[in-house]
């Protein structure tokens, strides 16, 4: 695992130099990165700006699957997802205020998150199995000769950076977003997942959908949907392949699938909470965090946390032991006579060795669940699977 981490950081950080790079030389052009297999990735850039990225691994799903998601209106009018033409008829539908800029920056968007992170990805695979590094060459362009839209400065590298650290710490680095996934064993899925999973994977589980195609389906964020998973693909009764790619899908809305599953994805308000005045550990934890889809907010003083707390309203609260002034019990009490605050989860971050009586004592004071440092992205992701959060 450690090994593993240290090649993607070496491969994050240099294609976070040629980004930067990019910015700063404020390029209009095109970032192409290749490998010695078939892999290749295009990142295009205008006046140092990230507006577009694309690949050959699977371009025409993604088209589908965003288009499906945020505007499936133009799958009923011909419009083909298949690469650049589809980019370049939507850019032109904005300049000419014929299509709404904000739906266009979140199809746009998306698929540059999904294409940035199978390139450190894929990246780092190869990487491990040959011992072969990326190679990058910027070739500029004139911006009359330039057709892509400027976002608007999202920050979407610095997302996708996050959500590909989470990725690894929780240990599905071989896990591939874009293979499919079929039942191997029913009767093993039956006997140890829950009824709503079961019937889930045996509507979209057939080996053609891809795992994002179904965490899509299934209104869930790609990591929870894998994770909720992925103990059944180690016990080998789901099994992962590698599909084409395809569009011969029926769009979203048009969806003819009769079971109806709840809706999980987490509105945009939707906050955790951590009171720590350590640095680190903040920003380990913000990591993790925002990489399951949630806003985060970190406490460092303790006199503020109660007032805090009735501003963010979130929807849990890791709480460290160990402060200032105050310690984790006693936070605990307080924030359990706050009204409103007597159901919200709490999360006690302690060191790896608090005796029983110590989480003895934090469950008499509201306690939820109790998680020891060093904070790992596998044990706060796991917790918050038992909250029922992700």
């Amino acid at each position: 695992m450690r090994a593993t981490v240290a090649t993607s950081n070496i491969l994050v950080a240099e294609l976070d130099k040629k980004i930067q790079l990019a910015k700063q030389k404020q390029l209009t052009g095109v970032l192409v990165i290749k490998s010695s297999f078939i892999h290749q990735w295009r990142l295009y850039f205008l006046a140092g700006h990230l507006v577009w990225a694309n690949t050959r691994t699977h371009a025409k799903r993604r088209w589908f699957r965003h288009l499906s998601q945020h505007q499936p209106d133009l799958l009923k009018y011909g419009i083909i997802p298949s690469s650049e033409w589809t980019y370049g008829r939507l850019a032109r539908l904005v300049i000419c205020k014929k299509f709404n800029r904000t739906v266009f920056s979140n199809i746009v968007a998306g698929y540059i998150e999904e294409v940035l992170f199978d390139l450190q990805q894929q990246g780092t695979l190869i990487f491990r199995q040959t011992g072969q590094e990326l190679t990058y060459r910027i070739k500029s362009q004139r911006a009359y000769h330039f057709p892509y839209v400027d976002l608007q400065n999202i920050r979407i590298w610095e997302q996708v950076r996050r959500e590909w650290q989470a990725w690894e710490y929780a240990e599905l680095t071989q896990v591939d977003p874009n293979d499919a996934l079929e039942i191997n064993d029913l009767a093993m899925l039956e006997d140890l997942a829950s009824p709503r999973l079961v019937q889930l994977l045996n509507t979209l589980a057939d080996g053609n959908h891809t795992l994002r195609d179904m965490a899509l389906q299934a209104n869930q964020a790609l990591m929870p949907f894998v994770l909720s998973i992925f103990p059944h693909i180690r016990n080998q009764s789901l099994q992962l392949k590698s599909v084409g790619d395809t569009t011969t899908q029926i769009p979203l809305s048009q969806n003819n699938i009769v079971v109806k599953f709840p809706k999980t994805i987490i509105p945009k308000d939707d906050r955790i909470v951590y009171v720590d005045n350590n640095l680190t550990d903040s920003q380990t934890m913000a990591t993790i965090i925002e990489a399951v889809g949630y806003r985060y907010s970190n406490i460092a003083d303790p006199l503020e946390v109660l007032k805090k707390l009735v501003e963010l309203q979130p929807k849990v609260v890791f709480l460290n032991l160990t402060m200032p002034v105050t310690n984790g019990y006693e936070l605990c009490a307080q924030i359990r006579r706050l009204s409103g605050f007597k159901n919200t989860p709490i999360v006690m971050v302690g060191s790896s060795n608090n005796s029983m009586a110590e989480r003895m004592r934090a469950k008499m004071v509201g306690v939820s669940e109790f998680v020891s440092k060093p904070i790992r992205p596998k044990t706060v992701l796991k917790t918050l699977i038992v909250l029922g959060i992700i």
